[in-house]
Formats: structure tokens, C-alpha cells, sequence
């Protein structure tokens, strides 16, 4: 859930030119009257009473600037130490601010569990920028689980649906297998693709969460189908409180209506415990355990492998432009786009030339052109 006290609200309301992406969301303007209904500590505490939820996880919001992200780091870490069996807190941060990592590690020592929620779209950085992987980086040495939101790429708009590719999650999950990731949203969709083997191999350090499921999907319908994707033990119930799950039916906060119809499920006792709690207790270490996905041991790497041939047209692009940055000239004068955030980190040469309409001739030229420019960096001085 996220903590939105008056106090936070009326600072929204006030840095709309500052956090435009939340005042957004909150429909919160200096000349609008109305805001949200604020949900402060006895609301929800009077709330997972009701509902009866014993512990909440609070995510931060992914703010903008990073003032406002240790604004609600404190507000949430002083709601843990009031109530240390009840809450427990992420930080969040500006993965683009010099001052990210500092402020993780205060959050960390002062008692915060994870980091998150970040999104890439809104707080204006990407996945493969090297402060955010200096961010997954300080999140795997301080053995903090890192939350993402994500969007479902098709459907309906609605305030708040940003447009970072799945692909770019896969590929964190691939760069950093020692990284906890948590993908908020049921993933976007994502953990449909776990019926690969290669890719369930590969995102075995990711888990889901249900956040805002009600708005988004049948309770019924989504339960099931992850439920024969995923191991039941990487599904987390989340739910974007105070984000109204049922605004047809109240546009109050909410927690009881969603977990009323993961209880009435046609599912199995034990893992309807572990969907509803056991599973995000072993995974922040209130409980052991016993069938978490094994950690890899692979070095982690901060850019691609050096490749170890000269190039071939079956290279990667990505990787090409990683390692010879002489070469993204080239590629692009050829119409090639060599960025991660564009191109996925597996396609080869040879297709997304063909994609471009460049036949077997061109791409010899292609090849040669680039090996020139890379010739041309290895003899200067």
C-alpha cells in the first residue's frame, strides 16, 4: 500500500510544477478544490483491522525530485517505528539524483526492508542508464528487494499507464540474477512468458504482486491463469491502497472487498495463506524459507559482454553499439537504432537491417563501414 496522510496531499497539491506525474494521478492542481479522500495512520490502521491485515508493506511514490522522495521516506519510516508489528517500509528514490544511493542506505539503516515504488517513465530515467544500475547495484549489496512499477502494454488508457516496454524489465532480471526484483501490476503481463523454460529460468528472481488487480482484470480469471504461469510462491498480494479498487461501487480506501474474493477462490488452503501473506513474510525474511528460487552466482555486469570476435551480422546491435562506440554512428546513418531503450539487447544485425530494407549487398557495405570506423578508434592515439 502507499501512505497518503493529509500532510502529503496538501504538499501535492501545492508542487504541481515540481511532481507533475503525481498531481497528475491525484487529479491535485493549485486551482483544484477537491482532492482525495487522505487516508492518514488511523484510517488505516482502523482499515487492515477491518480487513484483517496484520502487517503492510508501504511503497513510496516515485517522485520526481528527490526532496520529495525523502519527504516520504520519512513519513513512512516513522510510521514503522509507531508501529513496528504493523508496518514496514520500502524507500523510494530518484534513481537520477546524485544523492540516491546515500539515501537508501539512511532508509536501510533506520529500518526500511526494500526500495520501490520506482517507474522508470514517470520519474524520467531507464532501466539501463548507469544510475539506475548503480541503484540495483547498492539494492543487491544491502540485500533489498527492488519494486518496479509496470504497465500491461495494450487495453485502455487511464491515468497513470506508462509505456516502458516488458522487455526492459526481462533484461534487468538477466543483467542482475542476484537482484530481488518485485514487479508491481501482476508484472504488466509478464509472468505469462514463465511458460517458456528459458524464460522461468530467467526470471527466477522475480516475483508479482496484485496491486490495483480489481481495476484491471477479474479476481477469478487473473488468479487462475498465474497461478498456471508462476509458482504460487512468487505471487505477493498488493493492494495500492488508498487507490479505490471498486470506484463504481465507493471511491473510499478499501482493503477488505479484494481480499474477500481472494478468500472466497477455489484454491488450496496453503496457498491461498501464501498468497495472502506467507509468501511476501519469507521473501523479507519474517518467516524461513524453504522453496525460494535458488540465488545465481554469475558475476553481475554492468554493460554487455565484450564480444570476442570482430563482427559478424549475427551480433547484436546493442551489443555492437556497447562495445565499439565508434559504431553507433554508423549504425545510425544506416537508420539502425542501437539503444536498449529501442531495440531489444537480443536482436541481431542482419534482422533489423532486413527489417530496415537492407538486402544481402548493403549489409556487406553495413559490415564494412563499421569494421572501418572501429579500425579508425583502435589507431588513435
Amino acid at each position: 500500500m502507499h501512505f497518503q496522510p493529509p500532510e502529503a496531499l496538501a504538499y501535492l497539491a501545492g508542487a504541481a510544477e515540481r511532481e507533475p506525474y503525481w498531481a497528475m494521478l491525484l487529479g491535485l492542481h493549485p486551482t483544484t478544490r477537491w482532492l482525495p479522500a487522505a487516508a492518514d495512520e488511523g484510517r488505516v490502521l482502523a482499515d487492515m483491522d477491518r480487513a484483517g491485515v496484520d502487517c503492510a508493506v508501504i511503497q513510496g511514490e516515485y517522485y520526481r525530485q528527490h526532496e520529495s522522495c525523502v519527504a516520504a521516506n520519512d513519513r513512512a519510516l516513522a510510521l514503522h517505528r509507531r508501529y513496528p508489528e504493523r508496518f514496514l517500509a520500502f524507500a523510494t528514490v530518484q534513481p537520477a539524483d546524485d544523492r540516491a544511493l546515500d539515501e537508501v542506505r539512511r532508509c536501510a539503516a533506520a529500518g526500511a526492508v526494500g526500495v520501490g515504488e520506482l517507474n522508470p517513465y514517470a520519474q524520467g530515467f531507464t532501466l539501463d542508464s548507469p544510475a539506475f544500475l548503480r541503484l540495483a547495484e547498492t539494492c543487491i549489496d544491502l540485500n533489498l528487494p527492488l519494486l518496479l512499477h509496470v504497465n500491461e502494454p495494450v487495453g485502455r488508457y487511464y491515468p497513470g499507464k506508462a509505456v516502458t516496454p516488458l522487455a526492459q524489465y526481462y533484461e534487468v532480471a538477466l543483467r542482475y540474477p542476484e537482484l530481488t526484483i518485485i514487479l508491481a501490476h501482476w508484472g504488466g503481463g509478464l509472468f505469462f512468458y514463465e511458460l517458456m523454460p528459458s524464460v522461468r529460468q530467467a526470471l527466477r528472481n522475480v516475483w508479482y504482486d496484485t496491486a490495483a488487480s480489481p481495476l484491471l482484470y477479474p479476481t477469478a480469471a487473473i488468479f487462475a491463469v498465474a497461478l498456471r504461469c508462476v509458482h504460487p510462491r512468487k505471487i505477493l498480494f498488493g493492494s495500492d491502497y488508498p487507490l479505490p479498487l471498486y470506484p463504481r461501487v465507493s471511491r473510499e480506501p478499501d482493503l477488505s472487498t479484494f481480499l474477500d474474493e481472494i478468500a472466497a477462490l477455489d484454491i488450496a488452503a496453503d496457498i491461498r495463506d501464501d498468497l495472502l501473506g506467507h509468501n511476501s513474510a519469507r521473501l523479507l525474511g519474517l518467516m524461513p524459507s524453504d522453496e525460494a528460487p535458488a540465488p545465481d552466482s554469475a558475476p553481475r555486469s554492468n554493460s554487455f559482454p565484450p564480444p570476442r570476435h570482430p563482427i559478424t551480422a549475427t551480433m547484436s546491435v546493442a551489443a555492437i553499439a556497447a562495445a565499439w562506440p565508434s559504431a553507433r554512428a554508423v549504425l545510425e546513418a544506416y537508420g539502425i537504432p542501437w539503444a536498449t531503450v529501442e531495440v531489444p539487447f537480443w536482436e541481431p544485425l542482419n534482422q533489423a537491417a532486413a527489417a530496415r530494407g537492407i538486402g544481402p549487398e548493403r549489409l556487406e557495405r553495413l559490415l564494412d563501414d563499421l569494421k572501418a570506423a572501429i579500425q579508425q578508434d583502435n589507431e588513435a592515439p
